[in-house]
């Protein structure tokens, strides 16, 4: 499970400056991705996908193509799904910024993990980056450091 909270609040206040109470609302201008909200939608399928053990959906957060040496990475997320029984991923996002179309966050990681062999439950903490890049209107991870957090001990 993934522990982000996202609160958002939007207060118009009119400050009595000329607006009558028949006044047409000003509509809001579109929202854009907030860096606290690419990390949330993106550590949370994460999550989701670890704890559900689903290839599929795990690997559908990164863009290998886009990473340097992805496709080793690829193969090392694959082998330790292979790997492992089960795994949670908890996630406190510390730092995020978006520069343009890409964003990096830094999380507080903590990873409980069960290996499929029947080795002793392991559980690793440690602050990870996370780049993500926006292609074709869709955020996906294009860097993870340490990389080696998605691995067996």
């Amino acid at each position: 499970m993934v522990l982000l909270v996202l609160a958002a609040t939007v207060l118009q206040a009119g400050a009595g400056q000329g607006a009558s109470p028949n006044a047409t609302p000003q509509q809001p201008a579109p929202a854009t991705d907030s860096s606290v909200q690419i990390a949330s939608r993106l550590l949370q399928q994460l999550g989701l996908g670890l704890k559900g053990h689903s290839q599929r959906k795990v690997l559908a957060v990164f863009d290998f193509p886009q990473m340097t040496r992805g496709m080793l990475f690829k193969e090392q997320i694959t082998n330790f799904l292979f790997q492992t029984e089960s795994i949670r991923l908890h996630a406190n996002l510390m730092e995020s910024a978006v520069d343009g179309d890409r964003a990096t966050m830094t999380v507080e990681a903590e990873m409980e993990l069960e290996p499929r062999n029947g080795g002793p439950h392991s559980r690793r903490s440690e602050r990870v980056t996370f780049v993500a890049a926006r292609n074709d209107g869709e955020w996906k991870f294009v860097d993870v450091q340490p990389r080696s957090f998605f691995s067996l001990p």
